[in-house]
């Protein structure tokens, strides 16, 4: 059990370690968001692997409250970016939703 943990742990390592030259060289800001949400889940498994290898349950608090970090997180900077996007475009958001929405509203 401890040779199995100790090359998981080995290769977790070794993904972070690329994770990070992808989040410090990423040419797009994009792929920084995905090396930071890669590096999100390195970490999780990492603290996965210690439970593991405790034998213990005491992280998985912890766990939880990573993975809500990272989902909330993610979903967060995706509606920025595209915000950002859609400015580009010269695009402007309806500040009440969809005109086929309100239209249906204004109708009843």
């Amino acid at each position: 059990m401890t040779i199995v943990l100790g090359i998981s742990l080995a290769m977790l390592g070794g993904a972070a370690a690329l994770v990070l030259v992808r989040l410090f060289r990423g040419p797009s800001n994009l792929d920084r968001i995905i090396a930071a949400e890669i590096l999100l889940v390195v970490v999780i498994a990492g603290v996965a692997l210690e439970s593991a290898r405790q034998g213990t349950t005491t992280y998985l608090p912890l766990l939880m409250i990573l993975g809500l970090v990272g989902f909330v997180g993610g979903v967060a900077v995706t509606r920025f970016m595209s915000r950002d996007s859609d400015e580009a475009e010269g695009v402007e958001p309806e500040p009440g939703g969809q005109p086929e929405q309100r239209g249906e509203r204004e109708q009843s």
